[in-house]
């Protein structure tokens, strides 16, 4: 039985129509938005009506726990005649009606979970609501059908992509390992380098969090993700269609939303914002696994954790001290950050909506400090293992780093106050490309002009023109303009680095020496 639920537009595809024709089926979902940045725009219903949902679900939830099963039929019945593509209310119905030993009734409750968007078989096995219906033979279809029914989903997903991002110019791509099907409007080369650059924080995570997410026979279960990398045009009239005008005004613009229900994963730019949302995807995975959801704060911490990386000694990638660092550098001078096991319990609605970049951040450091200690893999391990004792993490962290939580957040401090600076602006004096940039579209900053005093220097910038996207420097992804400051920012006035960009349809490197801005 599900407590909570959001909205949901999936619609099944054709082949799964077809097959739930034949045999019903349940699917349920713990309804948690990892990756969203802004809680949800009101649905196309009247905000009455989707109140009036949510009361009769709430109400329908309680009667279920003291054993009202009718009662509780009864209100769901009415909230799916509000909103009848609402799959959590036909979970919960199908839930009842096999309580109440209506086990036919109860299997056509779940073919309509299943059409209207559930792809959750761990949970299936797991909820003991639905034992009745173990050895029914609908049932046991359903899951012996659950790869091909995965796969209609995913059709289904890129079908609703299609119809909201209809330009045929855009390619789409499937990606089994990583369980990605991807509708993208950026160049061949470019995408081909955001799909590395996924696979690479995958290899991090496995390393890092998730020993066994990549695993071929785990993965089997796993729901597949639409990853959409439109245009900005594009994103921009899709981002208001789902968060509302407010999402794309100022400075708190969303870069990038992974929407649970739907299995959807949209990004503005090829750097940290796809990046964030994709580890959102890989947590969603574990979460799903082990049969739980995370508070807040782990899941905006461990996600934020990619938005910087750096190449490390050996090749691989790892964590960087980010802007959002300095935020949290700043929070402790001030003697404004929060102990640990106080944001640890703050509620998501606070933490998205009171001081959001605070809480990021310091969500973000205590991870990377974690990190940095070489705990991570084991306060994942044992936070997961005693996750019914302590959902808050705070436990974890004391088993995984062999102290106290006063210790840890004395230690946390002062290991912040140590932490370089990383610049969010170019200074005068330090080193430049000689250019000015706007941002881009998601590939990478744009040049606007080149200064005239470096067009006779020889290896200058001279050689970039305006219009091109400045994509990587040595290598080091770009793709917005804080990357490329803090790139900039670990090299002074004379040092030679190759540039990366884009000139049209047309990609290249040059040697390039920085000057002083």
């Amino acid at each position: 039985m599900h407590q909570t639920t959001h909205p949901s537009h999936a619609r099944p595809a054709r082949d799964l129509w077809r097959f739930l024709s034949r045999a019903a089926s349940v699917a349920a979902l713990t309804v948690c938005l990892f990756g969203a940045n802004a809680q949800p725009a009101a649905s196309p219903k009247p905000e009455q009506t989707r109140a009036r949902v949510a009361n009769l679900s709430e109400r329908a939830v309680e009667k279920f726990l003291g054993r009202d099963y009718e009662g509780a039929a009864a209100l769901l019945r009415e909230a799916l005649a509000l909103k009848e593509n609402n799959f959590v209310a036909w979970y919960n119905l199908a839930c009842c009606l096999a309580a109440m030993e209506r086990l036919d009734d109860a299997a056509q409750a779940l073919v309509k979970a299943v059409e209207f968007g559930f792809v959750d078989a761990h949970q299936m096995r797991r909820d003991p609501s639905l034992a009745p219906l173990r050895q029914h033979p609908v049932y046991l279809e359903l899951l012996g059908h659950w790869p091909q029914l995965l796969v209609a989903r995913r059709d289904s997903g890129l079908l609703e992509a299609r119809e909201f991002f209809p330009d045929r110019a855009y390619a789409e791509v499937i990606d089994e390992r990583l369980r990605l099907a991807y509708r993208a409007a950026f160049d061949e080369r470019a995408f081909a380098l955001a799909r590395a650059d996924l696979d690479r924080v995958a290899a991090w995570a496995t390393r890092n969090i998730f020993p066994d997410i990549m695993n071929e026979a785990a993965s089997r279960d796993d729901a597949w993700v639409v990853v959409v990398l439109p245009r900005r045009e594009d994103f921009m009239r899709w981002i208001a269609s789902v968060y509302g005008a407010d999402a794309v005004r100022g400075n708190s613009m969303i870069g990038g939303s992974y929407e649970h229900d739907a299995k959807r994963l949209v990004s503005i730019d090829l750097g940290s914002s796809l990046r964030h949302e994709f580890m959102h995807v890989l947590h969603w995975r574990s979460c799903t696994r082990l049969g739980q959801r995370h508070p807040v704060w782990i899941q905006e911490g461990l996600c934020s954790l990619v938005e910087d990386m750096d190449e490390l000694p050996g090749g691989e990638m790892g964590p960087a001290p980010s802007w959002r660092t300095n935020i949290a550098k700043r929070l402790e001078r001030i003697r404004a950050l929060m102990p640990i096991e106080q944001l640890a319990t703050m509620p998501q609605h606070r933490f998205t909506g009171q001081r959001p970049l605070a809480n990021y951040s310091q969500a973000r450091t205590v991870f990377l400090f974690v990190w940095q200690r070489g705990a991570l893999a084991r306060w994942y391990e044992t936070y997961t293992a005693g996750f019914a004792q302590d959902p808050t993490g705070v436990t974890a962290l004391e088993e995984a780093l062999g102290m106290p939580i006063a210790d840890i957040n004395r230690e946390y401090r002062a290991w912040l106050r140590d932490l370089p600076m990383v610049p969010e602006t170019i200074e005068p004096g330090k080193a430049s490309l000689g250019i000015e940039i706007e941002s881009g579209s998601g590939e990478g900053p744009v040049v606007v002009t080149v200064d005239r005093r470096l067009r006779t220097m020889p290896d200058s910038a001279a050689a970039l023109r305006p219009r091109d996207v400045i994509t990587a420097i040595d290598g080091k992804a770009t793709r917005d303009i804080a990357e490329l400051v803090r790139v900039l920012g670990q090299y002074n006035v004379g040092d030679e680095v190759e540039v990366s960009y884009r000139r049209s349809r047309l990609h290249g490197q040059i040697r390039v020496r920085l000057v002083a801005r």
